[in-house]
C-alpha cells in the first residue's frame, strides 16, 4: 500500500470516528452538510434528516460512508484532498461545539418547523 493510500485510510478513519462521536442530531446535521458540500457524498446519504437513527448509526451506512469518503478523497489531487480533510474536520468540530440554542434554531430552519 502506498504512503498516499495509508494517509487516505487514516483520514477516512479519523473523519468517521469524529463524526460518529457526535450526538444523533448533530450527526444528522453534519451528514446533511456533507451531502450538500459534495455530490459524491450525497449519493450515499440522500436526505439524512428523514433517515431513521438506527439506519444512520448502522454498520451498513457507516461502511458505505467510509467507502464513499475514501473514493471521493482518492479522486482529488493531493492539495484538494488535504483541503477537504481540513474542511470536514473543522465542520465536525463546529457541529460538536455549537451552542444548543443555535442548534435548535438551525434545525428548525432546516426542517421548516
Amino acid at each position: 500500500m502506498s504512503e498516499l493510500n495509508v494517509l487516505i485510510e487514516q483520514m477516512v478513519l479519523d473523519i468517521v470516528t469524529q463524526a460518529y462521536q457526535l450526538d444523533d442530531l448533530r450527526l444528522r446535521m453534519f451528514l446533511n452538510w456533507l451531502a450538500a458540500h459534495s455530490g459524491s457524498m450525497k449519493v450515499l446519504t440522500g436526505n439524512v434528516l428523514d433517515m431513521d437513527i438506527a439506519v444512520l448509526r448502522g454498520t451498513d451506512l457507516q461502511e458505505g460512508f467510509k467507502s464513499a469518503l475514501k473514493t471521493w478523497l482518492e479522486s482529488l489531487p493531493a492539495q484538494g484532498m488535504l483541503w477537504e480533510y481540513r474542511t470536514i474536520s473543522f465542520e465536525i468540530a463546529w457541529w460538536r461545539n455549537l451552542d444548543p440554542v443555535r442548534l435548535k434554531m438551525i434545525v428548525e430552519s432546516e426542517t421548516g418547523q
